[in-house]
């Protein structure tokens, strides 16, 4: 049993502190601003505290300022709008369509302000399906421009950013249910937040809002007695009769100023007819050190249940209203922000274009450079050892068998014809060629001279030279010219 009913516990609270948050509310008559801390077992603990009166002479903005120089760290603030300042519907809508509701919602806001729609933000929530899954039941929220424009220009003044701008409901309702997390989920639980001029009602049943409302009444008039505040509050459950659906209210909780106020919870409990009991939001928590004088006579009517609530859950809170400007700037801001960093890309494509550009210019020159020195440094010894291959060649042409003269003057005396006669022989073994001259009985002689000449392995390319004359003897004087054969071998 005791397994079940703390899976029970862990399934009705999904909420998760911050290990730092700062959370921000001002009201008519308070500034509250806390700093808190969260360990790993999601423990709250509030580590900084400033609580200060509002009179028609405080400018927030200062005060905050004066209170962050009290060792508040400088975190984006999560703040809320009190809810006297707000108008909150509970609305049930014929549709289970988000697109529906949304257009549903978009009519009703117009009827449920006497403000025009200029002057208003707005922003809703759905809390469920009702009517056996055929409605949805959603909560509307509508504040003042000027309002929300106020708190969020006292905020930066005083040098913090806005993170969330919400309403004291999401925080209350947020601890009421932490509060109520072991409970019966079909109990129908009213809570009363009482602060220092107004009180917030809110009743919940299934973890779900069924009611809520503001009563006119604080801890600041506790001095002159509870009938209208018993009052306020029997007319209040009275007006949520048909949201009960013919239900009752089975516990009563008082918060916030509340607890200090004196035979209160008696005194709803008997215009009720139902258990009331004290609760304190601070149980919730761990003060930290400095924060004790919470408790303290001069903090009577301020209450801080909103906040604790927003502490223990800030990943709960739906609600976030933005002035039109503050959207406005924040779009500029950003979309600044792209720009820049296209142009920063864009600059920095074009540096490293031009670092990689200058680097392979350099590389190309040092290459070049680095060849020619090469080069340089190579042409002494090339220009030597093209004059010792010089020297090798003419070595061994001069040393080269195939051009000796007892090798090709066989070769000629057998290819003579008879009576064919050489006066003169020249062998070229530079340009490897030779040239003859002499002297044959007929022309038929010099042809077959040249033929048996072109037709031995060592020669190519013999030819008759010159002019072929007949001398006084009546023989015919010619001349003869041919190369070596360069496939000749040396044998």
């Amino acid at each position: 049993m005791a397994g079940k009913s703390k899976g029970r516990q862990e399934q009705a609270w999904t909420g998760h502190p911050r290990d730092k948050a700062l959370l921000l509310e001002v009201s008519a008559d308070w500034i509250k601003l806390i700093e808190v801390t969260a360990d790993r077992r999601g423990e709250v603990t509030l580590s900084r505290v400033h609580l200060e009166p509002v009179d028609q002479e405080t400018v927030v903005s200062d005060s905050l300022a004066a209170a962050l120089k009290n060792g508040f760290s400088r975190l984006p603030v999560l703040s809320c709008i009190p809810r006297q300042l707000i108008n909150v519907r509970l609305l049930e809508l014929p549709s289970t369509e988000p697109a529906e509701i949304a257009d549903m919602v978009e009519l009703q806001v117009g009827r449920q302000t006497p403000y025009s729609l200029n002057e208003i933000l707005s922003g809703y929530k759905a809390l469920g399906a009702i009517r056996q899954g055929t409605y949805t039941r959603v909560m509307l929220v509508i504040a003042q421009r000027r309002i929300v424009r106020e708190r969020y220009y006292a905020i930066e003044g005083a040098g913090l950013a806005v993170e969330r701008m919400t309403v004291s409901s999401e925080g209350v309702l947020n601890w009421l249910l932490y509060r109520t997390r072991t409970q019966a989920p079909e109990k129908l639980v009213a809570l009363l937040d009482v602060d220092s001029f107004f009180t917030h009602m809110i009743v919940v049943q299934h973890r779900k809002v069924v009611f809520t409302k503001s009563i006119l009444w604080g801890a600041g008039q506790a001095g002159e007695g509870l009938e209208s505040f018993v009052q306020g509050v029997r007319e209040a459950v009275q007006s949520c009769g048909e949201a009960l659906r013919g239900e009752r209210i089975e516990a009563v909780m008082v918060s916030g100023a509340g607890i200090r106020i004196e035979g209160l919870d008696e005194a709803i409990g008997q215009a009720l007819s139902v258990p009331c009991t004290k609760v304190d939001s601070l149980e919730d928590v761990k003060l930290g050190k400095g924060c004790g004088t919470l408790r303290d006579e001069r903090y009577a009517t301020a209450s801080l249940t909103a906040l604790v609530g927003m502490a223990l859950a800030p990943d709960r809170l739906d609600f976030d209203f933005v002035p039109d400007v503050v959207r406005l700037r924040e779009q500029l801001v950003r979309r600044s922000r792209i720009w820049s960093a296209m142009a920063a890309l864009l600059v920095t494509a074009m540096v490293c274009g031009s670092l990689y550009g200058m680097l392979a210019v350099g590389y190309r020159l040092a290459g070049r450079d680095r060849l020619k020195a090469q080069a340089d440094a190579l042409q002494g010894p090339s220009v030597d050892v093209e004059r010792m291959l010089e020297v090798i060649r003419a070595t061994r042409e001069r040393q080269d068998a195939r051009f000796l003269p007892e090798r090709l003057l066989p070769v000629i005396h057998r290819s003579l014809p008879e009576h064919v006669y050489i006066e003169n022989l020249t062998i070229d073994t530079g340009r490897r060629q030779i040239a003859m001259s002499g002297t044959a009985p007929s022309r038929k002689d010099i042809r077959e001279l040249i033929r048996l000449l072109e037709e031995s392995p060592l020669f190519a390319g013999v030819e008759e030279g010159g002019r072929t004359v007949m001398n006084p003897d009546g023989r015919f004087a010619f001349q003869a010219t041919g190369r070596f054969e360069e496939g000749m071998r040396n044998d």
